[in-house]
């Protein structure tokens, strides 16, 4: 599902320049509420499951990702928001984006950790389509829930490795060995609906492209 923690704006916390041009987090009272709306809420996410063999990407997570349990290997398009932007609402928004998007050709190759210590298989094609696509899911209705810190990396989870700088390297030695390489065709997203314990996923909605 992406970071939890993937910026402020991810978990409905405003960004707004301080008097030096330093980027800070929006105070107000309506920030802290959806700050502890989106701990306390179900969430909505918006993902793309690649259609490849999974078995050595499975491997990995099995080992490495905490929510190898929750959710499939995916490419996240819209990160966990909370359920009270209304369901309605969030698939009309939606369906209106994907009215005008074809399905085009992905490829996951290369490694990187993230910033906050995550293991990502990237994309080597399509990586301008889906960072469109992201920034179009993130116009209009989630405007508020965009994350203006940090760009957008379109990416699959592989594994998580906060403050354990040991088990990444032995983890990225693996994922090298591994050679992973996948092509596709990106023609399809799936919105779903995690409970508030972030055990289960209870509702799921495709969306395929024209």
């Amino acid at each position: 599902l992406g970071h939890a923690g993937a910026g402020p704006a991810a978990c409905g916390l405003r960004q707004t320049d301080g008097p030096d041009g330093a980027r800070r987090s929006d105070a107000s009272a309506s920030s802290a509420f959806y700050s502890l709306e989106i701990l306390k809420s179900m969430l909505y996410a918006l993902v793309h499951y690649p259609a490849v063999e999974l078995r050595s990407i499975n491997l990995l997570r099995s080992k490495y990702d905490p929510q190898f349990h929750l959710i499939a290997p995916h490419i996240t398009i819209m990160f966990p928001t909370p359920d009270s932007i209304g369901e309605s609402s969030l698939v009309s928004h939606i369906e209106s984006v994907l009215r005008r998007w074809e399905s085009f050709p992905i490829r996951l190759k290369g490694l990187q950790q993230s910033w906050d210590e995550y293991l990502f298989l990237l994309l080597n094609k399509g990586v301008g389509d889906v960072i469109r696509l992201h920034e179009e899911i993130y116009a209009g209705l989630l405007s508020e829930y965009r994350n203006e810190v940090r760009p957008f990396i379109p990416h699959m989870t592989l594994g998580v490795f906060t403050g354990k700088n040991e088990e990444y390297a032995q983890a990225l030695k693996e994922a090298e060995r591994l050679n992973l390489d996948y092509e596709c065709m990106l023609d399809r997203l799936h919105l779903i609906k995690v409970n508030a314990e972030r055990s289960e996923i209870v509702w799921g909605k495709e969306f395929l492209f024209t």
